[in-house]
């Protein structure tokens, strides 16, 4: 498993640097849409709604949802969207219902779906074209990455207690502490010598929040699998999973970082 990890950082790390210095607007954003619509892909076969075209909903809505956010970064473009995709998703399970309270529970399954997939990760569109973006996205994309491997050192070498056992039982609280450290440390040079965004003691502030934004994001994935009985959310990546697998500890400091960053006082 380490030597498939190895082995796909190894391809990887290439084209993503590519990818976000020297791809063009198009290309970049439609392989972050691409992205995007595996995982909605993913969300949808794990959940299995009985409901006909739950997939097909699933993916429409969220795709929907990224789509308005390529339009730009209005808030009413993005408003649009959702009510669309809600739309959407409401007339969608009332024209296919049977059973009215499965119905129900299928429409909330796949409204929630949509959204987690289809609204956060496509804030990386947005983040690369804001001043210093590219550099940025590496910060997260360093902080996070910083952040696994610090948990999982320190959770081999030290991990005694646990951290939450009934949503990921391997996790423990020394791990925890090592994903903050090293993401404070590799996070913050990183920053400073190659983003140079913001200050030392902000650098400190910012990476630490984009670790525990990364373990919130791993553990609620975690909690979906738990949630709809499976292991991995797909195969696409080779010793990572599925694509849910590799981007649920960075869409929730992707997210913060844009907005963080966006506002005038920063």
């Amino acid at each position: 498993m380490l030597r498939q990890r190895i082995a796909t950082a190894l391809v990887a790390i290439p084209l993503l640097i590519w990818l976000i210095l020297g791809a063009s607007d198009a290309i970049y954003s439609g392989v972050v849409l691409a992205v995007t619509f595996v995982s909605l892909r993913e969300l949808a076969d794990m959940q299995r709604v009985r409901i006909y075209g739950a997939t097909l909903l699933t993916a429409g809505a969220g795709m929907t949802i990224a789509l308005a956010m390529l339009v730009d970064s209005t808030g009413a473009t993005l408003s649009a969207g959702i009510v669309v995709a809600l739309i959407g998703v409401l007339l969608g399970t009332l024209a296919t219902a049977e059973d009215m309270s499965r119905s129900v529970v299928g429409a909330g399954q796949i409204l929630f779906a949509a959204l987690y997939g289809g609204l956060l990760l496509p804030h990386l569109i947005w983040l690369r074209s804001i001043d210093h973006g590219p550099g940025l996205v590496f910060l997260v994309l360093a902080t996070a990455m910083a952040s696994d491997a610090g948990g999982y050192f320190a959770g081999r070498a030290w991990g005694r207690r646990k951290l939450w056992p009934t949503v990921s039982p391997n996790k423990t609280v020394e791990g925890a502490v090592g994903s903050v450290a090293a993401a404070v440390v590799i996070g913050t040079l990183f920053q400073m010598v190659l983003v140079g965004r913001f200050g030392f003691l902000e650098s400190l502030v910012v990476t630490a929040t984009l670790s525990l934004l990364a373990q919130l994001g791993d553990l609620s994935e975690s909690m979906i699998k738990r949630a709809y009985d499976a292991k991995d959310s797909g195969w696409i990546i080779p010793g990572h999973g599925g694509v849910l697998d590799r981007t649920d500890s960075m869409v929730l400091p992707i997210v913060f970082t844009y907005y963080y960053a966006s506002l005038s006082w920063v």
